[in-house]
């Protein structure tokens, strides 16, 4: 019979090498507004590494006066060619995360604020220095939405902030029941307990833990295992199983747990959509909602913001009201009629009525007005539309394909699964030994 240090040894010399992977990876992924993850770029990289880069395209523009001219825009900056896509030069490395056009301009949200288009440069505009998740434009001012969190709004002409607000719902509009689906990614992805940063920071804590576990579990095997340094190794263990460490297991089941189900999300999709859970068993952050604002609308009478519950809608903007359910992507305004891009939901239109938007990509992040058509620029049908092309990829993209596995092959995913399950055996272990060795001592 194995017993449980041999086991828990056992489980960490075989999956060790993954966690640490899976936590170092899944750390440097929680903070993808970092700048540097995508300007910092590796060559010689698998085919799955420079695929997902092209997930990174946000904002798709053509100019109505030229249609050769077109820029993109994404988290590798915004990228501009006047040929029809035959060849593309980098006009700023400054991260895009949409582009609106009005006839006053063409207004991009970026890392670094508004910045507008002026004689083919971008210059900032407003709001330096704020993440600028989604815009909107109206008649006389911009709707901006910072970092998820905050509602500005800004006058056109000069760019002066006209006021600031953080969107406050009532409880009584929040009682939507959500699908294991979306459960899963929002615990998984840092934004599934609380409200705010402390989701994404609790999940920092475990994956730095797992990280510091890996590295410390190998030095303390390879030291009995040399029969060296007996005082640091005693250290060391104590180290290894302490109060910190404890405390983080929690988090770690739930990333292992979770892990294992994104990484079959595809075969478990019906299964994931079928079941409902109830709002009353649902974290605190689902009462609130205060950092969740995906896109924005304002139509010069009725604001409109989307979160993971759907689309709500304000007049003053201090009673919101649930109009649209299913979380909203993007909402892009094409004159009266309103697209909203869905994730995990339907893609719908807002023309007066809603109704559901048929014959569309899911989650699609942009629309192109291409001869005198509208298309929808998404990640399933990217290759339809002309995108700069690049012989390397972004840091990010390497930690995210060796997060998921396909850096390494297709089939890694069992892998992974291996090292969650392993991950939830040193965890059982290792708080069964810590409790029964600080019981010896009392």
């Amino acid at each position: 019979m194995v017993k449980l240090h041999q086991l828990h040894k056992l489980a960490g010399l075989s999956a060790g090498l993954v966690l640490l992977i899976l936590g170092i990876t899944g750390f440097f992924i929680n903070h993808d507004k970092w700048n540097f993850l995508y300007s910092t770029t590796f060559t010689n990289v698998p085919q799955a590494t420079k695929k997902a880069d092209f997930r990174l395209f946000e904002a798709y523009w053509i100019d109505s006066n030229d249609q050769n001219h077109r820029i993109v825009g994404g988290k590798r900056g915004f990228f501009e060619t006047k040929d029809g896509g035959k060849t593309f030069k980098k006009m700023t490395d400054i991260q895009c995360l949409a582009i609106r056009e009005d006839e006053s301009g063409v207004y991009g949200a970026t890392s670094d604020g508004i910045y507008k288009l002026v004689n083919s440069l971008w210059q900032p505009f407003s709001l330096q220095g704020k993440y600028i998740t989604s815009i909107s434009l109206s008649k006389d001012k911009i709707i901006a939405v910072v970092d998820k969190h905050k509602l500005v709004q800004v006058q056109k002409d000069s760019g002066k902030i006209l006021s600031s607000s953080i969107v406050k719902i009532d409880s009584s509009e929040l009682q939507e029941d959500i699908k294991l689906s979306r459960f899963v990614r929002d615990l998984h992805y840092g934004r599934g307990l609380f409200d705010g940063d402390l989701s994404l920071l609790i999940n920092d804590y475990a994956t730095l833990i797992l990280s510091f576990l890996a590295i410390s579990g190998y030095i303390i095997w390879w030291l009995i295992h040399k029969k060296t340094k007996p005082k640091f190794t005693r250290k060391l263990i104590r180290w290894h199983s302490n109060w910190f460490v404890i405390i983080a297991t929690i988090p770690l089941v739930i990333l292992a747990i979770t892990g294992i189900f994104l990484d079959h999300s595809n075969s478990l999709r019906k299964f994931m959509s079928s079941v409902t859970i109830p709002h009353a068993f649902l974290p605190p952050v689902y009462s609130s909602l205060e950092h969740d604002i995906w896109s924005v609308d304002y139509d010069e009478k009725v604001y409109r913001i989307g979160n993971r519950y759907g689309v709500y809608k304000s007049k003053d903007l201090l009673y919101w009201e649930l109009e649209s359910k299913g979380l909203a992507y993007r909402m892009i305004r094409d004159d009266k009629v309103l697209y909203v891009s869905g994730m995990g939901s339907s893609n719908r239109i807002y023309d007066g009525s809603w109704n559901i938007l048929k014959n569309s990509p899911h989650m699609f992040r942009d629309i192109i007005k291409l001869d005198g058509s509208k298309e929808y620029f998404a990640m399933c049908n990217n290759a339809l539309h002309k995108l700069p092309k690049f012989e390397d990829a972004t840091l990010y993209s390497l930690m995210l394909t060796m997060h998921d596995g396909t850096f390494f092959a297709s089939w890694w995913i069992w892998i992974n699964d291996y090292a969650s399950i392993a991950l939830i055996v040193l965890v059982i272990t290792g708080t069964i030994r810590w409790y029964k060795r600080n019981l010896k001592k009392t």
